[in-house]
């Protein structure tokens, strides 16, 4: 409401008409938002979108009518209220979480260079870590009682994002996110040693777990893991696509058309994915099994398939020939 009130009447106005004019839901009538003041707009808005969504939309509103400057005065007023520590996940064009990183995720990994990562293996873990977070949420105006809100602001101490916030990482990265806690998870099963890298992964598995969608990866990562230590190439997960779950064998001998037509994809990717990647390791189970098939479908060589040649006895071949030899002259 502030914010609407210190909008000048020209711009005001232009907030009002695109609010009415938005195409996504719900809907607002022109009847809602006629000759309405800002207190009586905000309280439409909140009891229309729900405070964090009215939030969202008046600031999406503000920025598309060019008040760029007003919406970040808005955000900066508002951010430490609505922030819970929850991230807020990228999804895919089908409404899927995005596993895949951020462009400003692989700006920071292109950048990085392991020269710290031996530091981290001796020092006990650091006790003021939890308290840094605390700092980090008072500063920007947020409840430091709140447990999720500050382990969102904990800090990754290793790896190429090494100094992002856990919620910076999962917006950004959740595959990296659930390969790296999938790991620790596995390792802490039979090391239980603390340190300061063992303390921040803890950290980061706690505040990852936290999120459904994000421990279903997890879970992935782990099955995958076992999947591959369990020695029979063909039990390995096939990792990627709609069949991930699926191990290679069952996937490859399907009868079922969309898994042949997947395998058919998967065939054509020979030579555009990168080596080590579970794509390549699935690519590799394909061909492979493609060349067994046309090995075994191969026909046999022509004397093969006559049989063994029976010569005839020295003696009776010796009589052929004379006779041969008589008939002709």
């Amino acid at each position: 409401m502030d914010e609407l009130e210190d909008l000048s009447k020209e711009n005001f106005e232009r907030f009002r008409l695109r609010l009415r004019d938005r195409r996504e839901g719900p809907r607002i009538r022109h009847s809602a938002v006629e000759g309405k003041s800002p207190g009586d707009l905000a309280y439409y808005m909140v009891s229309t979108f729900t405070e964090t969504r009215a939030l969202e939309v008046a600031l999406d509103t503000l920025r598309k009518i060019d008040c760029n400057e007003e919406a970040e005065t808005l955000y900066s007023k508002t951010r430490a209220c609505v922030d819970n520590g929850d991230p807020t996940f990228r999804k895919t064009s089908t409404g899927e979480l995005e596993i895949k990183s951020s462009k400003e995720a692989q700006s920071k990994a292109a950048g990085w260079r392991p020269l710290r990562a031996a530091q981290h293996q001796g020092p006990p873990v650091n006790t003021s870590e939890e308290a840094k977070a605390k700092a980090l949420v008072l500063s920007e105006g947020g409840d430091p009682c709140n447990d999720r809100l500050v382990l969102s602001r904990y800090k990754i101490q290793f790896g190429k994002y090494e100094g992002q916030t856990f919620k910076w990482l999962l917006e950004n990265d959740v595959g990296y996110t659930a390969y790296v806690v999938a790991s620790h998870q596995d390792q802490r099963e039979h090391n239980k040693h603390q340190n300061q890298l063992m303390a921040n992964k803890d950290s980061l598995t706690r505040y990852a777990i936290a999120s459904p969608e994000v421990l279903e990866e997890i879970r992935f990562h782990r099955a995958y893991n076992r999947s591959i230590k369990a020695g029979q190439e063909g039990k390995v997960l096939v990792g990627v696509g709609a069949y991930r779950w699926e191990t290679l064998q069952d996937l490859y001998e399907s009868k079922d058309s969309s898994k042949i037509s997947f395998v058919k994809f998967l065939q054509s990717m020979k030579s555009k994915c990168d080596p080590g990647t579970k794509m390549d390791t699935a690519v590799k189970y394909i061909l492979k099994r493609d060349n067994e098939q046309a090995a075994a479908n191969r026909p046999a060589t022509r004397f093969a398939s006559r049989g063994p040649i029976k010569r005839p006895a020295r003696g009776k071949r010796a009589q052929s020939a004379r006779g041969q030899f008589t008939s002709t002259s």
